[in-house]
């Protein structure tokens, strides 16, 4: 029986991803703790390690549940570029807010 016939394993396994990540992003943003001297970087650190977190579900998300895995190649690269193209949005508009800031 392949996978696509009885999804129940593979949600399962997205579920425990999903859960494990949300995990480590509460454990990223409570114990992981930068040096007070970094100042605005060190946020901006906090916030990349989360936003790459948040990429690494969406892209969970997408693969199982959007069933992209079972889907074309082509298709597949229609939903990647612009998945790309706003991930690189968001942290080019985070790193120009940092920059905008007057100290």
């Amino acid at each position: 029986m392949s996978d696509h016939a009885n999804p129940i394993p593979s949600y399962m396994k997205v579920f425990y991803a999903l859960l494990s990540l949300t995990v480590l992003t509460v454990v990223a943003a409570k114990l992981l703790e930068f040096p007070h001297s970094w100042g605005t970087p060190g946020d901006m650190l906090h916030v990349s390690i989360g936003v790459v977190i948040a990429v690494v579900k969406v892209l969970c998300v997408m693969y199982i549940f959007m069933h992209l895995k079972f889907d074309s190649k082509l298709l597949r690269a229609f939903v990647a570029i612009p998945v790309a193209l706003f991930i690189a949005m968001i942290f080019g508009l985070m790193f120009l807010e940092h920059f905008s800031y007057t100290h």
